[in-house]
């Protein structure tokens, strides 16, 4: 297999920084909306839907990642980019419009088809123009610049909704995306790239698409609105089974699966994509239960819990910079792996250990050594995926990756959200949300009694990184390639 051409510097610098900003404008969003969910319930009413709003977001944006990898694949980046944001943009202008709650979540999901193929596509840009060896340094930039709209997003969301409505969050993405889609488009003109003609499975998409859906309505209604041995629940989660057994055997017999059969038995991606799903998904549910854990049982105000949660997303940033740098002068991503990971590990141990004894000051210095220990886990992963695969399914690699990373954050956190009221649930038998815990003035006991279930939830986190530490032991080694594209087997090195 020969490489790409190679890309002249003026036209990398354009095509990489297109793909930067599509990016983050994808991630500007995932934070942007929660300032604003207050007004948007007194707005429109229908508050019981507000969680709606974000969750519709995920529920599409989740399906979409690994279809439009492989459509990438087939019909070329700068098309499914560009129509990905075109659907991002019509999409923040109907939320923009929206005149009731419903008209509000149904145009977030439309915004999440667009905006759950931004990222995806984004990453596989970078490896196609870059080769593997190279792609660390640029992993270190995309941490970077998806920190910046994590930490952003919530600031210019509150700032816009008080200035100037909430209906602001949304009309901005139109200028933004607008200039996202020239960069992207003038810059992905240049990508030497061809796109390859194949049918579109639709059965195999409807079939991925259900059993999604399926999945994530049992986790965000399941121990909220439907209790979980609800035959609304069980239904749910009976189609989500069925739906992915079928997936399955489809994909076995499709000649262009969305989701290859031989991505499971590589002995690069089939470890990588299993430790993603509970790498990504703790570090989701660390986000999620430390602000709330900080709260509650150490008493601190909500304004100042984003304050104490920098340490982890600053550490998660840096560290993920120094590992691609490291694969870039070294040529392997596999050492990132074993030595972030145990501490991780031992940050989180540290953490439930010492939750009911903790200051302040103390949780962020033990969630700066987590996320220094978890920050090199998410460039790695991608160069290792990319790195196994050739040029024509960078995109399905790259959509399946960012799929099991969705997956286990959904799953994760949901999980560990209802281990917490499930043992909370003596103390506070009326919540049922981990934010409802936040809404109680909580006597000496109760709150004893909470400090102790977030303990327990830690240990978890604990376990799931363990787990994910075990098998990345698993993944085989294969030295970073020096061409856009190619892939690296044993073969390969023996040849």
């Amino acid at each position: 297999m020969t490489g790409a051409p190679v890309v002249p510097a003026k036209d990398l610098r354009a095509i990489i920084g297109g793909a930067m900003l599509a990016m983050f404008l994808a991630a500007l969003d995932q934070t942007i909306v929660a300032p604003a969910l207050p007004a948007i319930a007194r707005d429109l009413g229908d508050f019981a839907l507000i969680s709606w709003i974000v969750t519709a977001y995920l529920l599409t944006g989740t399906c979409v990642t690994p279809i439009v990898g492989k459509l990438s694949d087939l019909y070329g980046r700068r098309r499914i980019l560009g129509a990905s944001l075109l659907l991002f943009m019509v999409g923040s202008a109907l939320c923009a419009l929206a005149s009731d709650m419903v008209l509000l979540i149904v145009a977030r999901g439309l915004q999440g088809i667009g905006g759950g193929g931004l990222i995806p596509i984004a990453q596989t840009v970078i490896a196609d123009v870059v080769s593997p060896r190279e792609r660390g340094r640029y992993a270190g930039h995309f941490a970077v610049v998806w920190a910046s709209a994590a930490l952003l997003g919530p600031v210019v969301g509150g700032v816009l909704t008080e200035a100037y409505g909430w209906s602001w969050i949304f009309w901005i993405n139109l200028p933004l995306g607008a200039v996202a889609l020239l960069v992207a488009d003038r810059a992905l003109r240049r990508l030497p790239i061809e796109p390859r003609r194949a049918p579109i499975d639709f059965a195999s998409s409807a079939l991925l698409s259900g059993a999604t859906i399926a999945l994530l309505l049992v986790l965000s209604l399941g121990g909220k609105r439907l209790p979980w041995t609800a035959p609304e629940t069980l239904a749910l989660a009976a189609a989500a089974l069925g739906l992915g057994a079928l997936f399955g055997r489809r994909q076995a017999r499709s000649s262009e699966p969305i989701l290859p059969p031989r991505f499971l038995t590589d002995r690069v991606i089939a470890p990588v994509l299993a430790a993603s799903f509970l790498l990504y998904g703790s570090y989701l549910a660390i986000v999620v239960l430390t602000p709330i854990y900080l709260q509650v049982a150490l008493g601190r105000p909500a304004g100042e819990t984003g304050l104490l949660m920098i340490p982890l997303i600053l550490t998660s940033t840096l560290t993920a910079n120094f590992a691609g740098r490291y694969s870039q002068r070294t040529g392997r991503y596999k050492g990132t792996f074993m030595v972030g990971v145990p501490i991780a590990v031992a940050g989180m141990a540290l953490l439930a250990a010492l939750a009911a004894h903790l200051s302040p000051l103390g949780a962020a210095a033990v969630l700066l050594v987590v996320g220094a220990g978890i920050g090199p886990t998410f460039p790695s992963s991608t160069l290792a995926v990319q790195n196994a695969v050739g040029r024509g399914d960078l995109g399905t690699v790259n959509g399946a990756l960012a799929f099991t990373r969705a997956l286990g954050a959904a799953i994760l956190i949901a999980a560990v959200s209802a281990l917490v009221l499930g043992l909370a649930a003596d103390a506070l038998p009326a919540a049922q949300s981990l934010e409802d815990l936040t809404r109680q003035a909580l006597p000496a006991s109760a709150r004893a009694a909470v400090t102790g279930a977030f303990a327990i939830a830690f240990a978890a986190v604990t376990a799931a990184l363990l787990v994910a530490l075990a098998i990345l032991t698993r993944v085989e080694e294969r030295p970073l390639g020096d061409q856009p594209g190619i892939r690296r087997t044993p073969a390969d090195r023996r040849s």
